[in-house]
């Protein structure tokens, strides 16, 4: 079985683990099948890489993808990498991206590796590198988020 399949059932399962705590979330997201990320590597607490493939509807008016979609596509991976190193839900304080060259379609996929930086009770600081298929670096992103309290979660879900 693949790591993106292992990582969708796991996912099913902090879904069940939620709902018995009256937490409603939905697991996996519905923009992780639009943007078609495949989780490749899951290091809990350490990092998550994905393979994004290029898909034309995501371009800007040249044709190359839309800067919009890799941040939603970094955010899929900080996500992830975020509530499996606090075990809980958490909430993107900040996300700054940094494009140093363009994805296009004769790449036909690119990689995202995510790292956490540092955790702390409250927060996590993580980073992400977008490599071409050959390994250059295209884009990095810095991602910082707060660890949600239980008395958070509630409003959240209402």
């Amino acid at each position: 079985m693949s790591i993106h399949k292992m990582w969708l059932l796991k996912v099913k399962e902090y879904q069940h683990q939620l709902k018995v705590q009256g937490i409603h979330l939905e697991l996996p997201p519905p923009s992780l099948s639009e943007l078609q990320l495949e989780y490749l590597e899951i290091i809990p607490g350490k990092k998550l890489a994905a393979k994004i493939p290029f898909q034309k509807r995501f371009t800007n008016p040249i044709g190359l993808y839309q800067g919009g979609f890799m941040a939603a596509c970094l955010d899929e991976v900080f996500g992830p990498l975020s509530y499996i190193t606090a075990d809980r839900p958490c909430m993107t304080l900040s996300m700054n991206v940094t494009y140093l060259k363009a994805f296009h379609e004769k790449m036909g996929f690119c990689k995202i590796e995510g790292f956490v930086l540092q955790k702390t009770k409250s927060f996590i600081f993580m980073r992400a590198e977008v490599l071409s298929p050959e390994g250059e670096l295209m884009c990095h992103a810095e991602s910082h988020v707060s660890i949600l309290r239980d008395d958070q979660l509630t409003k959240v879900n209402t």
